[in-house]
C-alpha cells in the first residue's frame, strides 16, 4: 500500500535531498582537488616512516639538574642554547645564577623577568 504525503512533508524531504546532495558534491569536489603540493608531501612524509631517522635527543642533564636545583627554569636547543631564569631577584638567586654562568660559561642577567643566565656553550 502507498503512502501519500502533505505537500509540507515532501517539500521537507526535497530539501533534506538537495542538501544531501550539495553536501556529497561538496566533499567529492573537496576530495577530487586537492592540489599536488599537499599529495606530494603526503608522500614524503610516508616514505619518510619507512625510513629509519631516529636521532637521539641530547639532554644537557647537568645544567637543567643544576638549574633546577636553584629552583630555575632550565630551556635549551640542539644549537648549544642553554638558558636558565628564576623569577626571584633575592641576593641569593643572584649569587646561585652567578654560579651557574660560571660553571657553564653562560651571560648573566637581570631585570624585569628576575635573573636569567644564557648563551651557547
Amino acid at each position: 500500500m502507498a503512502k501519500t504525503y502533505s505537500e509540507l512533508e515532501a517539500w521537507a524531504i526535497f530539501i533534506g535531498a538537495l542538501i544531501i546532495g550539495v553536501v556529497l558534491t561538496s566533499v567529492f569536489w573537496a576530495y577530487i582537488t586537492i592540489p599536488e603540493n599537499v599529495r606530494q608531501i603526503e608522500k614524503e612524509i610516508e616514505n619518510a616512516s619507512y625510513q629509519n631517522f631516529s636521532e637521539t635527543v641530547i639532554i644537557p642533564k647537568d645544567f637543567v639538574v643544576f638549574c633546577e636545583e636553584i629552583d630555575g627554569t632550565a630551556n635549551w636547543d640542539n644549537t648549544g642554547f642553554r638558558q636558565c631564569v628564576m623569577e626571584d631577584t633575592s641576593e641569593k638567586s643572584l649569587i646561585a645564577m652567578k654560579l651557574l654562568c660560571k660553571k657553564f660559561s653562560l651571560n648573566l642577567s637581570y631585570g624585569s623577568f628576575g635573573v636569567k643566565c644564557e648563551g651557547k656553550k
